[in-house]
């Protein structure tokens, strides 16, 4: 009985073979791209849920927080870990730390060859008592435990010593201390914050850094530390008890005690809901995730509506059949079955073509989207099962939900009158299906057309100065050496297209460290704030061209005090002076002592523009100074008529003249800018890719229905034709019923659309108006697209000689 089902299913199908092919293919392509993104966002949900235990692991932040400044840190000072380890031994069960020295890159030396690494972290031995990473060659328990220990990855492993067996493989590491490699762990594909390419064991730094293990350092926090609470302990219990430790006095000094302020976060929310500063790595953000599976569901909503459609049309066509067979005696559960098989082959078509879709397209679409290259073959089997398997039967059960209720109860003798059934059951059906998958369509178009063009302002955007023609060389262990950098300086201002060269601790427009300071007001000093601020050298202006709007930058004719300051108008205003000029003379306390403040800056953008300009302070660091380490890159401006593929092979020479064992590293400004915006660029992309993903199966659908809609009023227009209806008209006719679909479906989305937008733009501080365009667009994209689509069968209608349909219709 099932195979004579089938068998008759399967000639149904055939026998409506444009509808059936339609159908298949709009339906694969939205179980495809339906479960391409929830695949992904599966994987994002999914970061560092492998390990151990991961509902007993925390991160500790540190927070200070003083008038409203401050920072919030997601390290904390060095000490800190094996300290709260010691003093709650009741709570802590472990804990691990990460510390990279603040370096860009580490160098290593390996066969004979040099390599400049960034991914590269000291950590404690517990490390793998607490984090789960897979380690293929050596011990766990002993990899990190002696000094001079490496642990790297498969990918390094690779890369340094290919074949070879890596273990027991010598590195020299910053052209002083040899290392020996104890391990190699696999962390392919798996999802986690912890970016991290090689791990040396925390001891080493007794051999490499003394000063930082003895220093009893609580106000620098360059740690990343992380803890696995004992069974039964709340996270809540431990931060009420982190009281005590700041009732030490030999922990926090006095002058920050009061407005630090330790919390535990949970490692499974670090990658989409942790936004503090000194991130150890991008994090992701929950609220694309929502974006992202909203999205999703509106292309599968399309794809869903689309089949039961063209089902609907497909089935509409065949009620004089289901009339004739009830007539003969065919009950309702059998024409239910028959129906629910026919559209269980269409769902298994789509599934099948899903999968190829997903094969051909999978690693193109992961790797515009994804942060890693995952190809289709490596994804979990359950959850393209579930995915596939769940988005298809979904759409088959709506699909199967139109004949099994509507044409299964058809009466005998109401099949046999077609075209009053079809009048009257149909239309409302059709407009607002149509509809519906429209008002989709356009939101994504809408979403596309802002967010791409909020990108745009992004990158457009003046940050109050220019980024373009700025070299940045991070210097390394160079920084503890200020004759070299000096040495430097100098070689390269010789180059024809060198206009200038200063020195920097951290990366302008993208990210910047924060100071203690104090402020002077009259008699009175404020207490010690960490403001942000940025350590530079004396000739800083020359490269960056920052604008001043009361005082004088630093002096060019002799080498600037150490003890001056530039303060921008934010620090005006939060210093409650009526001027900028009012703020000229005022002393500033800071690791240097008593500084003056000698000019004011107009506000400009130091970190990315997601975030509102506050107070910066900018503090000359030149090499006499104690700290002068703090200079840890070299930034350069070019001259505008020579190119870096010109000046980067002489600078080369130079710098290898003078740190010969050292790699010179190097990045555009520009480009470190515009990476701070990847994720609006990969909701920008999303919405690109599937608003046309969308729009395609959105018009695959209407152009099976409009077939069937030029073929029901072929007729009416033969008779029509016949009175004098012009050619053009008979177009504009058949079209009217679809430029008012499309412009129903306008009217409902935009203003959905725009309140979407609105609410998504208000967590920038500078945004797009949104203006006409974005209608226009939207619009007018929709309905080009759907003349393109109907356009055939409109005007093989409209062309027909009217005494063919005439004579078919007697």
């Amino acid at each position: 009985m099932l195979r004579n089902y089938i068998i008759i299913g399967i000639r149904n199908l055939k026998k409506h073979g444009l509808y059936s092919l339609v159908n298949v293919l709009g339906m694969s392509m939205g179980i495809a791209f339906f479960s391409l993104l929830f695949l992904i966002v599966k994987n994002e949900l999914s970061y560092d849920d492998f390990h151990i235990d991961p509902k007993r692991t925390y991160r500790v932040v540190e927070v200070i927080d003083s008038q409203d400044i401050g920072e919030r840190s997601a390290s904390v000072p060095i000490p800190l870990g094996p300290t709260i380890k010691d003093l709650y031994p009741n709570y802590i069960e472990r804990s691990v730390r990460f510390f990279n020295d603040q370096t860009y890159s580490h160098m290593l030396f390996v066969n004979g060859k040099q390599y400049n690494e960034k991914n590269l972290y000291f950590t404690d031995s517990d490390f793998f008592k607490v984090f789960d990473f897979p380690m293929i060659l050596g011990n766990k328990r002993t990899a990190l435990s002696e000094p001079q220990s490496i642990i790297i990855t498969t990918k390094i492993a690779q890369k340094y010593f290919g074949n070879e067996n890596p273990l027991g493989k010598k590195i020299l590491y910053e052209n002083k201390y040899y290392l020996t490699v104890t391990g190699v762990v696999d962390k392919t594909n798996l999802p986690t914050h912890l970016n991290f390419d090689q791990l040396i064991s925390f001891s080493t730094l007794s051999i490499t850094n003394k000063d930082i293990i003895h220093n009893n350092e609580w106000v620098w926090n360059p740690c990343w530390t992380y803890i696995l609470l004992k069974k039964g302990v709340k996270p809540e219990e431990l931060e009420a008890d982190f009281e005590v430790l700041f009732q030490d006095g030999s922990k926090f000094p006095d002058f920050i005690r009061d407005y630090v302020q330790l919390y535990l976060q949970p490692i499974r929310e670090i990658h989409l809901y942790s936004d503090l500063d000194f991130e150890m790595s991008p994090n992701g953000d929950y609220m694309y995730i929502y974006i992202f599976s909203a999205i999703a569901l509106m292309v599968l909503i399309i794809a869903a509506i689309n089949f039961m459609n063209l089902s609907a049309v497909r089935y509409s066509t065949r009620i004089r059949e289901v009339g004739i067979r009830k007539a003969i005696g065919a009950d309702q559960s059998e024409l239910i079955v028959q129906f629910l098989i026919e559209a269980g082959i269409l769902s298994v078509c789509s599934m099948f073509g899903a999968l190829i879709f997903m094969e051909i397209l999978f690693p193109h679409i992961y790797q515009i989207l994804g942060d890693e290259k995952l190809l289709f073959r490596d994804l979990e089997n359950q959850s393209l099962i579930f995915f596939v398997g769940g988005s298809g039967v979904f759409v088959g059960a709506l699909a199967s939900f139109y004949p099994m209720y509507y044409l299964s109860g058809v009466r005998p003798l109401e099949g046999l009158n077609v075209t009053r059934t079809m009048g009257r059951k149909q239309k409302k059906f059709r407009k607002w299906s149509v509809i519906v998958q429209f008002v989709i369509a356009i939101f994504l178009l809408f979403s596309t057309y802002v967010s791409k063009q909020q990108l745009n302002l992004m990158k457009k955007a003046y940050l109050g100065f220019n980024t373009e023609n700025i070299v940045v060389i991070p210097l390394g262990e160079v920084r503890y050496s200020p004759y070299k950098f000096d040495k430097l300086k100098e070689q390269f201002l010789e180059i024809d297209g060198v206009e200038s060269v200063t020195g920097i601790d951290e990366v302008l427009g993208v990210w910047v460290q924060n100071y203690p300071f104090s402020i002077n007001k009259g008699d009175v000093r404020t207490s010690s704030t960490f403001y942000s601020a940025l350590k530079v050298r004396d000739d800083f202006e020359n490269v960056f061209n920052l604008q001043l709007v009361a005082g004088h930058h630093f002096s060019e004719e002799k080498k600037a005090s150490i003890h001056e300051i530039l303060i921008n108008e934010a620090m005006v205003k939060h210093l409650g002076l009526d001027h900028p000029k009012d703020a000229i003379g005022l002393g500033i306390y800071s690791e240097n002592g008593k500084e003056q403040i000698i000019g004011v800056l107009k506000d400009f953008h130091y970190e990315p523009i997601h975030k509102e300009i506050g107070p910066f302070i900018i503090d000359v660091n030149n090499w006499e100074s104690a700290r002068s380490y703090l200079t840890k890159y070299m930034a350069i401006r070019l001259s505008s008529d020579k190119s870096w593929e010109q000046v980067k092979p002489f600078m080369l020479a130079k710098w290898t003249k003078i740190i010969p064992y050292r790699l010179m590293d190097s990045f555009f400004l520009q480009d470190k800018v515009e990476a701070s915006y990847k994720k609006e660029e990969r909701l920008a992309k999303v919405s690109l890719i599937f608003s046309i993903i969308g729009v395609i199966i959105a018009n695959l659908g209407l152009f099976g229905l409009a077939s069937f809609i030029t073929v029901q009023k072929n007729k009416e227009i033969a008779i029509r034709k016949a009175l004098g209806m012009e050619n053009l008209e008979a177009m504009l006719f058949i079209s009217k019923e679809f430029f008012i679909l499309i412009g129903s479906a306008c009217l409902i989305a935009w203003p959905i659309s725009y309140l979407g937008m609105r609410l998504w733009l208000e967590n920038f501080p500078k945004t797009i108006t949104i203006g006409i365009g974005v209608y226009i667009f939207s619009g007018g994209v929709t309905l080009l697209l759907t003349l393109v689509t109907v356009s055939y069968h409109v005007i093989k209608a409209a062309f027909k000689n009217p005494v063919e349909d005439l004579k078919a219709n007697r």
